[in-house]
């Protein structure tokens, strides 16, 4: 099988992973298998990255996330705690507890939901704003830095590739989620 390792065009941490595994079994196309570790360590370092600059700031990555997610929904910067999951990098577990954390950090409040007696809507206070503003500022330009060794042009590619890569996991996953249903 081709292996396509002849196309990187730098050594890092894969590489040998890769190497290895031709040596081992050279009948594997090593080529989604290097995508797929690349973007794990990709993730992994990325937000290990955000941590510390959103640490410096005050937040962990789940508060930034929770209010540049009610930050992007423009005014009133409010949801449901139900929407925040689907539209933030939040996962279900302990949101409630995660949104207790921020309230008492005074960035977001809570509010009875006029749609639902039993519901609440989350929403950023004026501090909460402010601080949305400034933390996506700072990753913005954090990142544009740690980034900055690729051209333009390229991060736009690489930017419509990883969107296609994603929407094909996701339609996978939408398909297999309608199967079991």
């Amino acid at each position: 099988m081709e292996r396509h390792m002849d196309s990187v065009p730098a050594r890092d941490s894969v590489s040998h992973i890769l190497e290895q595994w031709s040596e081992v079994r050279d009948d594997i196309d090593l080529l989604p298998i290097g995508v797929l570790a690349r973007l794990l360590r990709l993730s992994g370092g990325l937000v290990q990255q955000a941590r510390g600059w959103l640490d410096a700031e005050g937040l962990t990555w789940e508060s930034f996330s929770l209010i540049v997610t009610l930050r992007r929904q423009g005014p009133p910067f409010a949801m449901r705690p139900a929407a925040i999951l689907a539209e933030s990098l939040l996962t279900s577990g302990a949101l409630t507890a995660r949104i207790d954390r921020v309230e008492g950090l005074g960035l977001v409040r809570r509010r009875p939901d006029p749609g639902d007696r039993r519901g609440v809507i989350v929403e950023l206070t004026p501090e909460g704003l402010a601080r949305a503003d400034a933390a996506i500022s700072l990753h913005a330009g954090e990142l544009r830095a740690l980034l900055g060794g690729i051209e333009p042009a390229e991060l736009e590619r690489l930017d419509v590739l990883l969107s296609q890569a994603l929407s094909a996991v996701e339609a996978a996953r939408a398909a297999a989620n309608g199967a079991a249903t």
